[in-house]
């Protein structure tokens, strides 16, 4: 698996294009290939690819407005042109809007959300990749969650998925075995640990803590074992915050991924 950043990680570093530059190059010497950035404010999207080119690393992904994409053909358009531009075939989006969060019915009108937007971009060469938090597994009853409709709703010829280890434990779900659920639906993975400690914050009502992968709880050998098993291409490191400096938090990630042979 190729290892990478999500760029949230470091976002009070990136304010202008000198911040931009010696970020990625921080991140290019800890020893990452890749990055997941949308194209800052200050850069031609043109100029952005050319900076990665210059440092060494690529972007995998292309960031889409789904509501823009649903509403707008040429946002779709874009937004594959913008991917193409940096290599990828991959258009990210984010979670459900919060009026569809507490249903099935909310559930299943996104999951046809997300048909209409993705068969509209596979025809343009690219797949949308949707990126789960805890609240998709939210109980719909018989065993289902949330997460199981867009799984078992969407179309797997153009509906992906990046799933994110730290919220599947917040989600009371074992990572592997979503890991293997989306078997075939998931070119790359968010990896953050998830730990308990003196201390910890309080996110979306779970007493807990992001952490460096390795450093909290979670069973990374299963889970790296599931995603070389499933064809997993990209880890890509997400730590929402940080107890210090973002570059060594990003630096221990690294080094433990390496000790488990990602």
């Amino acid at each position: 698996m190729f290892k990478g950043v999500q760029l949230f990680t470091v976002r009070d570093h990136v304010g202008d294009l000198g911040q931009y530059t010696e970020t990625l190059r921080k991140i290019k010497a800890i020893g990452y290939d890749s990055v997941q950035m949308g194209v800052p404010a200050f850069m031609a999207p043109e100029d952005a690819k050319a900076l990665l080119d210059e440092i060494g690393l690529y972007s995998c992904t292309a960031y889409g407005d789904f509501e823009k994409m649903l509403a707008d053909p040429e946002a779709i358009k874009s937004a594959a042109a913008s991917a193409k531009l940096f290599g990828s075939d991959l258009v990210a989006i984010g979670t459900l809007p919060d009026e569809m969060r507490d249903s099935r019915e909310g559930f299943e009108r996104f999951a046809e959300a997300m048909n209409k937007v993705a068969k509209q971009l596979y025809s343009e060469g690219c797949k949308l990749v949707y990126h789960n938090h805890a609240l998709e597994f939210y109980s719909m009853g018989g065993g289902k969650h949330g997460m199981d409709i867009l799984l078992d709703e969407t179309d797997p010829e153009c509906v992906y998925f990046s799933l994110d280890t730290h919220w599947l434990a917040s989600g009371g779900v074992n990572p592997a075995d979503w890991i293997y659920k989306v078997k075939g639906r998931m070119p790359m993975i968010h990896f953050k640990d998830y730990a308990i400690g003196e201390g910890a914050l309080s996110v979306e009502g779970v007493s807990k803590l992001f952490a460096e992968v390795g450093e909290g709880n979670l069973d990374w050998p299963s889970i790296i074992k599931a995603c070389h098993e499933t064809g997993v291409q990209y880890a890509i490191v997400e730590q929402d915050t940080c107890k210090g400096d973002p570059f060594d938090s990003l630096k221990t990630s690294y080094q433990n991924m390496v000790k488990f042979n990602v």
